[in-house]
């Protein structure tokens, strides 16, 4: 992705507020406030790639967006192949798929598309969110 020596960039997109347990890790709560943008819905996330995009400011795009693949929006399908047309030919986001259940048709579906990283169950480790924003222990080869 991009230096690994700077902290990274995290989107989170789920409507359940709560969602992700973050209270009690090690980061400082203004780390996380500066590292991580939350959304309700996929579109407001697409909204705001796209406007990043218009502005040339591709460098404040997410290193990492972690979906649920249920939102009321749109669908995770829907979401990816937008995301898709959004960062054609350029540097993209690893996305983490976040689910109920391991449904293995939504996860085939899922992980067809290069930029989806992997498909987790809920809920996902408080330390998961610490690890991606110091940039340990997460695979960035490509697929």
């Amino acid at each position: 992705m991009r230096q690994s020596n700077l902290l990274k960039k995290i989107a989170i997109v789920d409507d359940v507020p709560g969602g992700f347990s973050i209270e009690g890790g090690k980061l400082k709560e203004q780390t996380l406030k500066e590292q991580v943008k939350c959304f309700r819905k996929a579109s407001g996330l697409l909204s705001y790639l796209e406007k990043l995009k218009q502005k040339h400011l591709v460098e404040d795009f997410p290193d990492y967006i972690l979906i649920d693949i249920h939102l009321p929006d749109m669908d995770a399908t829907a979401f990816l192949d937008s995301f898709a047309r959004i960062v054609a030919n350029m540097e993209t986001p690893e996305i983490f798929i976040l689910a109920s259940s391991g449904d293995k048709k939504s996860r085939d579906l899922a992980m067809q598309y290069s930029f989806v990283s992997a498909y987790l169950e809920k809920p996902v480790p408080s330390d998961f969110i610490e690890v991606l924003i110091a940039g340990k222990g997460v695979d960035n080869s490509p697929h």
